[in-house]
């Protein structure tokens, strides 16, 4: 079974770190078949079992000298997300792509204490479908909310996510 290790916060600020570092975080760690996606903090794991998120966080950690939030899916489930969106093919009012927001497992979700009337979102299992209006750039207070209200969520384009499943298929 494979696995996609989606890590928050990767490549902004004083967090960069190449793919290729990535990737000998997790090998020197006993994983095998292991590769990146984008620089962006999105890495699979091939034939791998089960996956401890708190496990692989403290691990980076380790290596990377920070705190890392760590949120893991299988790739079937990856495929069922991207399959399965309601925003799939559409766009915001001015131009906002589709996102999918990862969200900690078993997380309490209040879509209206975060998202204004002018986003549509949807939460199906531990993720939220969310086309908003415009582009993230303009939407920072939108994370912040979430970070508040969930504890912490790390968001992907769903293009993205419809990518690396179909690389896992």
């Amino acid at each position: 079974m494979s696995v996609v290790v989606f890590l928050r916060g990767m490549n902004l600020g004083n967090r960069r770190v190449t793919n290729e570092e990535l990737i000998s975080v997790f090998t020197d760690a006993g994983f095998e078949d292991v590769s990146a996606y984008q620089a962006s903090g999105n890495v699979i794991l091939g034939r791998t079992g089960s996956v401890d998120e708190q496990e692989i966080s403290a691990m980076l950690a380790d290596a990377l000298g920070y705190d890392v939030d760590v949120f893991v899916r299988s790739g079937d489930t990856l495929g069922t997300i991207a399959s399965a969106s309601p925003i799939k093919g559409r766009v915001g009012s001015s131009g906002g792509k589709p996102q999918i927001v990862f969200l900690p497992t078993g997380a309490g979700v209040d879509i209206d204490a975060v998202f204004p009337d002018d986003h549509e979102v949807h939460q199906i299992g531990a993720e939220l479908h969310w086309l908003p209006p415009t582009g993230l750039n303009e939407l920072g207070h939108i994370n912040a909310a979430m970070n508040k209200a969930y504890g912490t969520a790390t968001v992907r384009t769903l293009g993205t996510v419809e990518r690396i499943a179909k690389r896992l298929a």
